[in-house]
């Protein structure tokens, strides 16, 4: 599972701006619902806040449930253990 959560954060530095700002705010808030994400994340002025969230899931880092965004499990594991890592 660390291995898991260690590649994962080795993949941020390929991240543009916008998807570490929104990988941030769910490193934070692990599990968000949709409608809510996208309000907040707009008003942090992330342009698009849907699409950026959909580049995540395709990464990887995050994953869409049933009316929610969620961290994935292995980066969950690693804020509860290690805390918010430093992007």
């Amino acid at each position: 599972m660390s291995g898991d959560a260690d590649r994962l954060l080795a993949l941020i530095a390929s991240l543009n701006q916008s998807e570490r700002r929104v990988l941030r705010y769910f490193l934070e808030n692990v599990s968000v619902g949709e409608l809510r994400a996208v309000k907040e994340l707009s008003s942090m002025g992330i342009d698009d806040p849907e699409e950026v969230i959909a580049s995540l899931v395709d990464k990887g880092f995050l994953e869409e449930g049933s009316g929610c965004y969620n961290l994935v499990e292995p980066l969950r594991e690693y804020v509860r253990k290690r805390g918010v890592p430093r992007l």
